[in-house]
Parts: C-alpha cells; structure tokens; sequence
C-alpha cells in the first residue's frame, strides 16, 4: 500500500523541499534565478512556517511537492491577503499534487480567516496559468510578462481583527482537511486522470 500525505512543513524538511525547487530555478517557473542555499532556504521555512503557512505532499515518505504563503507584494499590510507558490516534483506533475496542497492551503486559509489569495505566473508558464485557472483563480491584473491570478476566500469569520495562524488551526479541522487532501495524490502506477 502506498503512503500518501500532507502535512504542515518543518525545517528538517528543507533539504527535501529544496531538491524539488532547484529545478524550477532559473526558469518561468520560479522567481529566482538559483536555488537559493540550504541554511537561507531554512531560516525562509523557519520565517513563513508558523505565521502564512508551508505544505507538504508526501508519497511513502519522498517528498514530491510544497507550498507556501508569503504576503501579498503588493500590499504587504494586508494580513487578510497573501501570495501562494506551489512547486511539485516533475514525475508527480499532473498526479493531484498540485490540487491536494492547494485544496488544503485553501481549507486553512479560510479556516484562518484569510480572506483573498494571489498567485502569479509568467506567460510562458502555460501549465500553471491553467492549473490556477482549473482550481478557481480568476484573471486579476498584469505586470510585464505576469499574470496575477486572484482566489476569493470564505473566512470562517465575517469580521475578525486578524488571521488565525496556521499552527493555531483547530487540530480537528486541519486533520480531517489534510486526510481529505491526500485524496487526491495519484502514486506512480496509478491511472492519470
């Protein structure tokens, strides 16, 4: 039986993550043009973690993608607002990687009372223009070569002062939003859809 999972990211998973980013460095697919070094790359998990919130897809233990949250750049006061970056590992790209963090990153954010979410792509990152497209993101506004994508949220709460932190999520509801979220992960020798 296959092993599959998402969870919440910790720093030990760094060098893991950072295999699957390197990859993506230097091309459309990323922001930076090198991956960044492990210990920098740590202290930027250490950074997000517990405050926006980083994701993790396992299969039998290997990890196969990641997520995160950063502040949204264009107003980076807005803590109801934030920016969502996904990589997956090219052999697990179009087996529900993808949809499993996001579905949970999503859940989280709304049970966190976030309440709009942003991601940018590059035109020619088709691949990732239409995977935010088929997850709900609708087109927002340009910048250059960017495309900025906007999901609109259901906050848990109408008004609240501010968002809940990720680690502070109530365990039952993260527990069942993970479990529901690791669904969705094809392994290797399974059927694509």
């Amino acid at each position: 039986m296959t092993l599959r999972a998402v969870r919440r990211v910790n720093e030990w998973d760094g060098p893991s993550m950072l295999k699957v980013y390197a990859p993506y460095a230097g091309t459309a697919k990323a922001p930076e043009k090198e991956p960044p070094k492990l210990q920098d790359y740590i202290q930027r998990i250490d950074r997000y973690t517990y405050g926006l919130g980083w994701l993790l897809a396992e299969v039998d233990c290997q990890t196969v993608g990641f997520c995160h949250l950063t502040e949204d750049r264009n107003d980076p006061l807005d803590l109801f607002s934030v920016e969502f970056q996904l990589y997956v590992r090219e052999d697990y790209i179009r087996r529900g990687v993808g949809r499993a963090l996001w579905t949970l990153m999503r859940d989280m954010m709304e049970e966190g009372n976030r309440r709009q979410a942003f991601a940018r792509v590059r035109r020619e990152n088709p691949d990732a223009l239409a995977f935010f497209k088929s997850m709900g993101f609708e087109d927002y506004d340009t910048e250059e070569n960017i495309i900025i994508l906007r999901y609109g949220l259901s906050p848990k709460e109408a008004d609240p002062e501010r968002p809940t932190k990720p680690y502070l999520i109530d365990k039952f509801a993260y527990e069942a939003a993970r479990e529901r979220a690791a669904e969705f992960i094809r392994p290797l020798g399974a059927m694509p859809l």
